[in-house]
């Protein structure tokens, strides 16, 4: 993966999330515990590594014709849902992680969507 081939707007919500992700671990420590800190990190950290697999699995698919592209990537999602889902299984039954903070940290990426998003169009006037 060639990160000079990421889009800018692509680039900017990944820092945008790493950095949203790092405030939520930091300030969840102090404020609710460790179990909560180490679900919001490892939360995080699923979120991000399936955000990048699946920017792998979309840029692979591109190069490929639309009757090979489209059984590429279901497979690609079936296999990337059921990993992520056995993952998540073995951080609630195994390690016993904080669920909620298991969720905040699964949700990085969307509020680094949102915080763009924001910032696009209220702060920058849509450009």
């Amino acid at each position: 993966m060639d990160p000079k081939s990421k889009d800018p707007v692509q680039k900017r919500i990944e820092m945008l999330a790493l950095g949203i992700w790092a405030v939520l671990c930091v300030v969840s420590l102090p404020m609710f515990g460790k179990t909560f800190a180490l679900g919001v990190l490892l939360g995080g950290a699923v979120c991000m590594g399936n955000y990048q697999w699946l920017y792998r699995h979309a840029k692979s698919a591109v190069s490929l014709t639309s009757k090979q592209g489209v059984p590429f990537m279901i497979k690609r999602y079936v296999l990337r849902i059921v990993t992520t889902g056995a993952v998540l299984f073995a951080l609630i039954a195994l390690l016993h992680v904080d669920v909620f903070g298991l969720l905040l940290g699964l949700s990085v990426i969307m509020l680094g969507i949102m915080s763009y998003a924001c910032y696009t169009y209220i702060c920058a006037g849509g450009d």
